[in-house]
């Protein structure tokens, strides 16, 4: 990918819905990496870099294909972070959980966002968002 030397791996929507908790297909492939925020187009489909600081750049997993997916929670957070960053919400319609979801390794995530402001709109964001979800 295009964002080397600065690692990425697949995230928000596009991991959320390998992990099987969203329907909506989305119409990009979204990564999370340190390397500057754009959009990559290539044959396979289009690719949106969004950029996160260090202390919050992880929780991901090589998959079976050799490629780095967050993991459930982190995708959602990752999506919940961006959107507040940006100043809008992640609107989740329909949210799954899976069985073994753990909502404290949300809370460990949260506890790393340095601006108290933005820590709590995105633990308001995500507490909203879970107590809508299904498992």
């Amino acid at each position: 990918m295009q964002t080397a030397p600065l690692p990425a791996y697949v995230s928000l929507f596009s991991a959320l819905v390998e992990h099987g908790m969203v329907e909506q297909i989305p119409r990009q492939i979204s990564l999370a990496s340190l390397a500057r925020p754009r959009r990559i187009l290539t044959a396979l489909g289009v690719y949106v870099v969004h950029q996160l600081t260090p202390e919050l750049f992880g929780g991901f997993e090589r998959t079976e294909r050799g490629g780095f997916m967050a993991t459930p929670e982190k995708a959602l957070f990752d999506l919940v972070y961006v959107r507040a960053a940006a100043g809008s919400r992640a609107h989740l319609p329909e949210l799954y959980l899976p069985t073994d979801f753990d909502r404290g390794v949300l809370e460990r995530w949260c506890d790393r966002i340095q601006s108290p402001r933005l820590r709590t709109i995105v633990r308001r964001h995500l507490s909203k968002l879970l107590e809508t979800a299904r498992r």
